[in-house]
């Protein structure tokens, strides 16, 4: 039996994540970010309480993200805790991160490395500039 992942899902500006079983997408657009900013003052504040795993701001900020009003912003809260707290903070970290960066997924760990290493051979063969 294979356990689903949990990792979120990058698309044109969208961010999926799972819910207790259900896929959010979370869109890094002006309103979530205007949204986010009025509510904490600016993305650093939001990063700073997701990081102390504050349970609001993880609520408020895929509420804004998904556009979630009314009954389905409240059921947020339930979907969160049943997910629990320690997986939901990384992925709105992550989201957060995406949204900062105008909606572009993150660069993978390796396409990090493979550029980092270009640049130590160009420098080693004095082709840096």
């Amino acid at each position: 039996m294979t356990v689903p992942s949990t990792a979120p899902r990058f698309a044109h500006g969208v961010m999926t994540i799972t819910l207790d079983g259900e896929d959010v997408e979370l869109f890094a657009n002006v309103r979530a970010s205007r949204t986010i900013c009025r509510l904490y003052g600016g993305l650093n504040q939001a990063f700073t309480n997701t990081n102390a795993f504050d349970f609001d701001t993880l609520v408020n900020v895929v509420n804004a993200a998904a556009g979630r009003v009314g009954k389905q912003a409240e059921a947020t809260a339930e979907a969160i805790f049943n997910e629990g707290v320690i997986v939901v903070a990384p992925q709105v970290l992550l989201f957060l991160n995406f949204l900062a960066g105008g909606g572009k997924a993150p660069k993978t760990e390796t396409a990090k490395a493979g550029t980092a290493e270009a640049g130590i051979e160009a420098a080693a063969s004095g082709e840096a500039g």
